[in-house]
């Protein structure tokens, strides 16, 4: 039996909508960081044949150039698309228990939405999104995923 040759393929893409407002991190050697999590619709047909749409959570860590980017340009709420690879740590809890978590590490991210030009304002200047006042993370919870 001949060996088979698998190609080194590790890409994935998610679109959904940020969970939690950003907070932009830096490690000791100064490399800036932030992990979120996106939250998208998996839909499927139940036993009587209807639509159902259950919430998926997924982690995604950025890292210099894009994590400063991403925590500039969105905010709870903000739909994006993710390209990156999945990747995988371990650790152990507060309890003592050995956790594995899967994560996408965020080789590109885009935000997917669209800002109208105010008047007068020229291709290259930025409209400023409206101050939102986000309740603190200690008082969110799945329920205040925004969609």
């Amino acid at each position: 039996m001949a060996d088979l040759k698998l190609p080194r393929l590790n890409r994935v893409f998610i679109a959904g909508r940020i969970t939690q407002d950003l907070e932009l991190k830096y490690t000791p050697k100064g490399a800036a960081v932030v992990r979120f999590t996106v939250a998208m619709d998996k839909r499927f047909k139940d036993e009587s044949e209807q639509w159902q749409s259950v919430p998926v959570f997924v982690e995604v860590v950025a890292w210099n150039n894009n994590a400063e980017n991403i925590c500039k340009q969105a905010h709870k709420g903000t739909a994006v698309l993710v390209e990156g690879k999945i990747d995988t740590r371990s650790y152990t809890d507060s309890n003592n228990v050995n956790r594995k978590v899967f994560e996408i590490i965020a080789d590109y991210i885009q935000t997917l939405e669209w800002k109208p030009r105010a008047e007068g304002q020229g291709a290259d200047e930025e409209v400023p999104m409206p101050e939102e006042s986000p309740l603190p993370v200690s008082q969110t919870t799945t329920d205040d995923v925004p969609f």
